[in-house]
């Protein structure tokens, strides 16, 4: 494995452990969650991703038929799209194995930290559509996922990415341009 592909592995792993955790939650609030394949209420068209996601993305791109790739780039010129060009006629994900890490965390009861915690108390929230008879507040924190925690992990990786691929760091890409 070239130097340059190793912040693309850690990415990889990082993703799976998201999906582990996603599922895990899901399994033990499997009546309060209603994530499921099609539903897409979530997935909005000026979604935005770190330098190691879109060269994670890429390359499963890359494995795509032309025509695939070509339907994809069609989407991202539909004027007044609100929803992420990935997404297919029945709202299935296109890209689903090579999503970003917030495709994959969104729907769990996510933690954000504050900048002054002792000011200002984490946010827990969760998709709209989740959660609509449980006060997330309630919940065990093994059930609330640490979105802070996670960028923190995907800053970490995506700054490795960029000094190994001499890139600007802290700068993301519309997912839109990427699929273009």
């Amino acid at each position: 494995m070239k130097r340059q592909d190793e912040p693309i592995e850690r990415l990889v792993a990082l993703a799976e452990e998201v999906d582990a955790d996603f599922a895990d939650i899901q399994e033990r609030q499997a009546a309060q969650m209603l994530c499921r394949a099609g539903c897409s209420s979530c997935c909005r068209a000026r979604l935005s991703i770190t330098r190691v996601e879109e060269a994670f993305l890429r390359r499963g791109l890359a494995s795509f038929s032309e025509e695939r790739r070509n339907e994809f780039s069609a989407r991202t010129r539909e004027e007044n799209r609100e929803l992420c060009p990935a997404l297919d006629a029945d709202g299935r994900c296109g890209i689903y194995p090579f999503r970003p890490l917030i495709c994959r965390s969104y729907g769990v009861p996510l933690r954000h930290h504050r900048a002054v915690a002792l000011v200002n108390p984490p946010i827990i929230d969760a998709c709209d559509l989740n959660f609509t008879e449980t006060s997330l507040k309630v919940l065990p924190s093994k059930d609330v996922f640490d979105q802070t925690a996670l960028l923190e992990v995907l800053e970490t990786i995506d700054r490795d990415h960029c000094v190994d691929n001499d890139l600007p760091q802290r700068h993301r890409i519309p997912i839109a341009h990427i699929l273009e």
